[in-house]
């Protein structure tokens, strides 16, 4: 009969993202996987086979856990101009009050972008469809702002490739400064409330 695991797997995998995230996957060593989660090696092997799959455990984790949360406001409200506006404040709202141990971490999967994605093709995916979301939800406010007149329909791919920028961008600045990514993001979110002015 297989032995039930005495550990809870999702506390694992969380514990592990904290480590992922902040060391990224190259740097951290299975030493400190062992530290974070508190299981042994054989352990780690057995429920994860890997510490590749516990990567792509945590990568979906972090998903769930920090990028819905976040795109939240785009359900939750009609499409348009203050989605957007919304999301870029809490952005900002979160690079300035978070505690800077957290905020320098940056993004979990931009970061992958740039230490994984060039080649992993598992973790390329993963990178694209976080972008690919996250252009969906920007695309279908816009289009809403564009239906209602506040912005030219022409502009709105244009657009939209500026504020994936821009989200990027604060993701990336806040491993550096997180007030400046403060900044960066209260900026855009100030930039669009012009354009229905404009």
């Amino acid at each position: 009969m297989a032995r039930t695991r005495a550990f809870d797997e999702t506390e694992a995998v969380r514990k592990a993202l904290g480590v992922f995230w902040s060391r990224g996957y190259e740097a951290t060593s299975l030493s400190d996987l062992e530290t974070a989660t508190g299981l042994n090696r054989s352990s780690l092997y057995q429920a994860f086979e890997s510490k590749r799959a516990l990567f792509s455990r945590a990568v979906t984790l972090y998903l769930q856990e920090v990028i819905t949360p976040r795109l939240v406001v785009f359900a939750a409200s009609p499409p348009g101009l203050t989605q957007v506006v919304t999301y870029f404040e809490s952005l900002a709202t979160t690079m300035g009050t978070a505690p800077q141990a957290l905020t320098r971490r940056g993004c979990l999967l931009v970061n992958t972008a740039t230490e994984l994605a060039p080649h992993d093709a598992e973790a390329h995916r993963a990178v694209e469809d976080y972008r690919a979301l996250l252009h969906g939800h920007l695309t279908r406010a816009l289009e809403a702002a564009a239906r209602a007149g506040a912005i030219p329909r022409k502009t709105v791919a244009r657009r939209v490739e500026l504020l994936v920028g821009s989200v990027i961008g604060v993701l990336v600045t806040a491993r550096l400064d997180p007030v400046a990514a403060a900044k960066l993001a209260r900026a855009t979110a100030s930039e669009v409330e012009g354009w229905s002015e404009g």
